[in-house]
């Protein structure tokens, strides 16, 4: 870290909003970090209400596992948290081809805060968070 305080995250306005820039941005994972990075977490679960689709679901994984997990695992796993919020978002889960749900395993596995120094979660936080995402 170090440097000018915390971020100020806002939510979304809207569900289609944050839909937009994601597939407006998914070609870009480090662009797209960086707009994660100005919305808190945990308003994804209420905010996505209507559930994600697979290619909504995979650039998030990729941008938190290419860029998240070293920027703060603290905000990855918040954004992990309230993924796992999202109905049905196990069921999407399951229909990512195994690349990108290998992806989105190593990244949980690199969030437990065994492996994430100096974070506020607990493993117990952490197992319930694994296990609504990956079932």
């Amino acid at each position: 870290g170090g440097g000018g305080g915390a971020v100020r995250r806002e939510a979304p306005a809207s569900a289609a909003f944050f839909k937009k820039q994601v597939k407006a941005l998914r070609g870009d994972a480090k662009a797209l970090h960086a707009y994660l990075d100005t919305v808190p977490g945990d308003c994804l679960g209420k905010l996505l209400v209507g559930g994600l689709e697979e290619e909504e679901l995979v650039p998030l994984i990729r941008a938190l596992d290419e860029h998240g997990a070293e920027h703060g695992a603290e905000h990855a796993f918040a954004v992990l948290r309230g993924l796992s919020r999202v109905p049905r978002v196990g069921i999407t889960v399951r229909m990512l081809d195994q690349k990108e749900a290998g992806r989105l395993e190593r990244l949980v596995l690199r969030l437990h805060p065994a492996k994430a120094a100096g974070v506020a979660y607990t493993a117990e936080d952490w197992g319930t968070v694994r296990k609504s995402i990956m079932g």
